[in-house]
């Protein structure tokens, strides 16, 4: 038994004092560095509901929405007033991201309607802002999204329209509300529109002019169209003073009234505005994007199936191979209905003009903003024109076509709303997934404690966007927001290793040194450094010679053992 013992204690002896032989001894206090991650949310909601689901919102049932959300779930949505309309209506933003995780994220934003009868975006802004916040806590990817992204969702860009389009029943309402007098007369939109039959609708009529000596009599050729309604003012005229000016997604700067025709014509749909940002809702709308820095964007809009990227003054796309990328992923992800209007866009590398005074050409030239898209979400594309557009005059001279209720031709009816948003629920997953974060980790640190001395950092960043890199170099900041250091930007997709060194303006304390590494795009990711004993360390080489002598030792006992 004797034997025994001393044989184990030889055992410890080989294995032990080889390691402590080993440990790198070094007296006193080192750097040492820790990520700081917050918490997510405790989940203690239980799904949400709109309160009136079903139905095309007015602004005061918009309102009642994102007061109710917010006062359900404060730790994840903020509301922010970023002006007023032109009557006077809050344009609200809502910001949904984990509260508890204060370091800037990357951004992503969402803004809606900018044209008040394509109330459709409203509905969709709105589950968008639902599938969010009752999947946070349940699904690790949406959770994950709103642990790392500020998500900036507009509703409404242009209230006034929508209480006229909801409770008014004027669907063909595209502009804004600033009154405008027309006919002079010293009086603003007292002759507009409306449903003088009563059918609940107000019919768009097309007249068409005969051309009789045409190769293959008659040829057809548009003329003019007008809407129903009378003769409110009395002037023998119907429907010339409308409700109704500016089309707001027209009075952006960039290439704003290039082209001059019908959007110099305060009459037309198209009416660009006195100047750039003449409107309320456009002012209020640059001064909110002045504050923020959004990599990815959507402009929801309807109308027609399709996906908008912005172009240059030579009508190509500015990021040609990026959205040729994201062209390809969009028409894998979008209903099939857009498949077939997308399906040209390699070859055409642009959809169309560079648009006057349009919001994506503001955002991306000079808010820097790499993919502002233009998502058309609804068109009803089995709507036959020729049915829906009812003959109801044809002589020798004209054929007058009535277009009695427009089909749904900008939104669906309202039970079909529920559908439409499933099907383009992964669009908007797209939007998330494209937003660039960074994944930071620090590999090793070393260097001095006291103010003058240097510390150096071994780090490990990755773009977790496929598609969008973090456009900018990748910055070292103490919490004054000043650059100890800058390393290369990271693309996406890509995982870069990076060296950086901070000099220390004061000695290194327990309480410790905030640093952030990332960039206003992609945001950033907190770290403290402060002090601490060093790490043991052991050379490979001789890490072996230690495990090889323990089990050589371990043999030995056992064959002594066994043999006496």
């Amino acid at each position: 038994m004797r034997l025994r013992i001393l044989l184990l204690s030889l055992v410890l002896t080989l294995t032990i004092i080889p390691v402590q032989v080993l440990a790198t001894e070094q007296e006193g206090l080192v750097p040492v560095i820790e990520k700081v991650v917050g918490s997510s949310v405790d989940r203690n909601w239980e799904a949400i509901a709109l309160l009136y689901d079903g139905q095309f919102h007015d602004p005061v049932e918009v309102d009642e929405e994102l007061e109710n959300i917010h006062a359900l779930v404060p730790d994840l949505v903020d509301l922010e007033t970023i002006g007023q309309s032109y009557q006077g209506r809050n344009l609200t933003c809502v910001r949904i991201t984990n509260e508890l995780r204060v370091t800037q994220k990357a951004k992503t934003l969402v803004v809606a309607h900018h044209h008040g009868r394509e109330q459709i975006t409203v509905e969709l802004a709105l589950r968008f802002m639902l599938h969010l916040l009752n999947n946070y806590g349940i699904d690790d990817t949406i959770t994950e999204y709103v642990d790392t992204q500020e998500i900036y969702i507009i509703p409404t860009l242009n209230p006034d329209a929508l209480e006229v389009v909801v409770n008014q029943g004027n669907h063909w309402l595209r502009k804004n509300l600033h009154p405008f007098d027309n006919d002079g007369d010293g009086n603003c939109s007292e002759d507009d529109v409306e449903d003088v039959d009563g059918d609940g609708w107000i019919s768009n009529y097309y007249v068409y002019l005969k051309d009789n000596s045409s190769d293959n009599p008659p040829f057809y050729d548009y003329d003019w169209e007008y809407w129903e309604g009378i003769d409110n003012d009395n002037d023998t005229l119907f429907n010339e003073d409308e409700v109704g000016l500016v089309d707001l997604n027209r009075n952006y700067p960039i290439f704003w009234s290039v082209g001059g025709g019908d959007l110099l014509d305060p009459a037309t749909q198209v009416y660009c505005g006195s100047e750039p940002f003449s409107e309320p809702e456009t002012k209020a709308f640059r001064d909110f994007a002045l504050k923020n820095r959004f990599s990815m964007a959507y402009s929801l809009h309807s109308g027609i199936n399709a996906t908008y990227f912005p172009t240059d003054e030579d009508e190509y796309w500015p990021e040609n191979q990026l959205y040729y990328q994201m062209t390809l992923d969009l028409a894998d992800i979008l209903p099939e209905s857009f498949n077939e209007y997308l399906g040209y866009l390699p070859s055409k590398m642009s959809q169309e003009a560079g648009l006057s005074g349009g919001w994506a050409e503001w955002m991306y030239y000079q808010r820097g903003t790499t993919v502002p898209i233009t998502l058309e979400v609804y068109h009803n594309g089995s709507v036959d024109t020729e049915e829906a557009h009812v003959i109801i005059l044809n002589n020798d001279t004209h054929i007058i076509r009535e277009w009695e209720g427009i089909y749904g031709y900008f939104n669906p009816v309202e039970d079909k709303i529920g559908t439409l948003w499933n099907e383009m629920l992964p669009t908007f997953m797209y939007l998330l997934e494209m937003t660039p974060r960074l994944d930071v980790s620090v590999t090793a640190i070393s260097g001095g404690i006291t103010a003058g001395s240097s510390i150096s950092l071994s780090a490990r960043t990755e773009c977790l966007s496929p598609r969008l890199g973090t456009k900018e170099n990748v910055y070292i900041l103490n919490t004054s927001m000043d650059v100890l250091d800058t390393t290369i930007a990271v693309g996406g997709g890509q995982s870069l290793p990076i060296q950086a060194t901070i000099e220390l303006s004061e000695d290194l304390t327990n309480d410790g040194l905030n640093i952030l590494i990332g960039n206003n795009y992609s945001g950033f990711t907190k770290f403290v450094i402060s002090l601490g004993y060093p790490s043991m360390t052991i050379d490979p080489v001789l890490l072996g010679v230690v495990i090889g002598v323990s089990i050589l030792a371990i043999v030995v006992v056992v064959y002594i053992v066994k043999t006496r």
